[in-house]
């Protein structure tokens, strides 16, 4: 899988937070084998690019767990896993106590806060718990599963948006307020702004971080600096 990738990374190209959908995937997919993106954060990427897909935040989640990438932490670890069980809307249950499985040893002597959303996301999925080890297989079960559904949707450099020009990106335009302006990585945006880049063209923010804006290209979101 991922050939077309695998000739563009031998012809150059680097894969890092601003690379297309199929690449954040090839990530993914190679264990970081190349270039600079961490299995942790190109699953985060997704998540922020795609929030309405469930899977996204799961699968972060079970990424940092398995590598507990510096800053890792058990309220960050249920923030993911809240994500996914509000965007799943009553899906994915089985998954989530297959996480809560994997993590229990992460998951004693909680502060308050975390033991009380702890408890209510066992009470939405189940307080059943089954052994860690068929548990995490059953996630990578998952985890493969999706990364080849992934590279189908993604093939021939698609968005996970919709392709290239889909109705997402074609109504976010239409919506967009204000007069189109050139980007720039020193200016500060806002979630409706219209910006004209020099390599990705049109594009609407559709999030802002501090410092960085999420925005919505005909080829698909890309997160880039702003002021």
């Amino acid at each position: 899988m991922f050939e077309d990738i695998e000739r563009q990374i031998q012809g150059g190209m680097v894969i890092n937070r601003d690379a297309g959908d199929r690449a954040v995937v090839f990530a993914i997919w190679s264990k970081n084998a190349v270039g600079h993106l961490p299995v942790t954060e190109a699953w985060q990427i997704l998540a922020t690019r795609y929030p309405s897909e469930p899977r996204f935040p799961l699968l972060h989640a079970y990424a940092e767990l398995l590598h507990k990438p510096h800053g890792w932490t058990v309220t960050r670890f249920l923030d993911d896993v809240q994500k996914a069980l509000d965007a799943a809307g009553g899906r994915l249950h089985p998954e989530v106590r297959d996480l809560l499985a994997t993590a229990e040893d992460d998951l004693h002597q909680l502060a308050e806060a975390d033991a009380a959303r702890l408890d209510r996301i066992r009470s939405r999925v189940g307080t059943r718990t089954g052994d860690s080890a068929a548990a995490k297989k059953r996630l990578g079960r998952v985890a493969l599963d999706f990364v080849r559904e992934l590279h189908d949707k993604t093939e021939g450099g698609k968005s996970l948006g919709g392709g290239g020009g889909g109705a997402d990106w074609k109504g976010a335009v239409a919506e967009a307020k204000g007069a189109k302006k050139p980007y720039s990585a020193t200016e500060k945006v806002a979630v409706g702004d219209l910006l004209e880049h020099p390599k990705f063209g049109l594009g609407v923010v559709i999030g802002v971080d501090p410092g960085r804006a999420n925005i919505l290209f005909e080829s698909g979101a890309r997160k880039l600096v702003v002021g």
